[in-house]
């Protein structure tokens, strides 16, 4: 992370705006929990450079904040082509998976800008994932900070939920089976390996944890899930048709691949590059996938919201923990 949110709405730069300024339809009712008067929010301009990023600018318009978007034109909210929209926002929301590249506006139909000519507002909050040097450098020049929302605690936890049903969903559109009662493998056992073993479970599948520590393993088999280490890892895969990697380091070599049984499927949803030797897959012919950005692929909506809610809660100043970095393997 390279900065903190500012201490109170009241802190954010941009200048007073009233209450749905520039948004159509009426604001909704309070939600609890959030503090800030319409009155004393700020600009947000969201880089709409996806289906989720379009859905957090219209859950943040709901909700009373004033929002224009720069990149896919939003009904109902200012902004669209013209970077300007930038201009005077307190918070630039920018997307969860990287900086904004010029390919993704031109995608979107807007017109590109480098981060150190864009109009920022003194003391801006940049919130998106992993900002990169040359966004971090404009938000500093402008005297304002940058949060890097994938290393936030509570936005990792509400996303591995979507996460987990989309690795599901990818697997039966790359099977073109159900996975109902089949024999699954879930490697890792954090936020996304836990709602990947309650949905499986859901369908009925026996799942196999292979999991590093042991507090987690007794996590996992308290589920009624059988528990493994990684030393059991061949024996596992050699009993299961479906595998979904959450460990983002590599699991599956050469020799774990040859262990598979024919027609496997991989579902490999860690961080890039994810744990499976890729090469060795294409050699040995092996159906392994890597899935990235699933909440904002199957569900934008939901995606979307909960962008907004962390998006909402560092614009008022309210912490929500970090993840710490890289998440350790399980």
């Amino acid at each position: 992370m390279a900065g903190g949110p500012p201490a109170s709405p009241g802190g954010l730069a941009g200048g007073p705006a009233t209450r749905g300024a520039g948004v159509g339809g009426p604001a909704p009712a309070a939600h609890p929990g959030r503090a800030a008067d319409a009155a004393e929010r700020r600009v947000v301009a969201v880089v709409t450079t996806d289906e989720r990023q379009v859905a957090c600018a219209r859950h943040l318009a709901q909700r009373g904040w004033p929002v224009r978007v720069w990149g896919q034109p939003v009904d109902g909210l200012p902004g669209g082509a013209d970077p300007a929209a930038l201009d005077g926002a307190a918070v630039v929301v920018g997307p969860v998976t990287g900086p904004p590249t010029a390919g993704q506006l031109a995608t979107a139909g807007a017109r590109w800008l480098e981060p150190g000519a864009w109009p920022l507002a003194r003391g801006v909050l940049y919130v998106g994932g992993r900002p990169g040097p040359a966004i971090q450098a404009a938000v500093a020049a402008a005297g304002g900070r940058c949060y890097d929302i994938l290393a936030d605690a509570a936005f990792a936890e509400a996303n591995a939920w979507p996460t987990a049903e989309g690795a599901v969903l990818r697997a039966q559109q790359l099977d073109r089976q159900v996975v109902g009662g089949r024999p699954a493998a879930v490697l890792g056992y954090g936020r996304c390996g836990r709602a990947l073993v309650r949905l499986l479970q859901g369908f009925g599948c026996p799942v196999t944890v292979v999991a590093r520590r042991e507090e987690a393993r007794r996590e996992a088999a308290a589920t009624g899930a059988v528990a493994v280490p990684p030393a059991r890892l061949v024996e596992v895969l050699a009993a299961v048709e479906l595998v979904f990697n959450t460990v983002p380091a590599l699991l599956l070599g050469d020799a774990e691949l040859a262990a598979l049984r024919p027609g496997a499927l991989v579902v490999d949803i860690a961080s890039h590059p994810g744990g499976v030797d890729w090469a060795a897959a294409r050699r040995r012919g092996v159906r392994a996938h890597l899935e990235l950005g699933l909440p904002a692929r199957f569900f934008p909506v939901t995606a979307g919201r909960i962008l907004a809610d962390c998006v909402e809660r560092l614009a008022q100043g309210i912490p929500g923990g970090t993840a710490g970095g890289s998440p350790r393997p399980a």
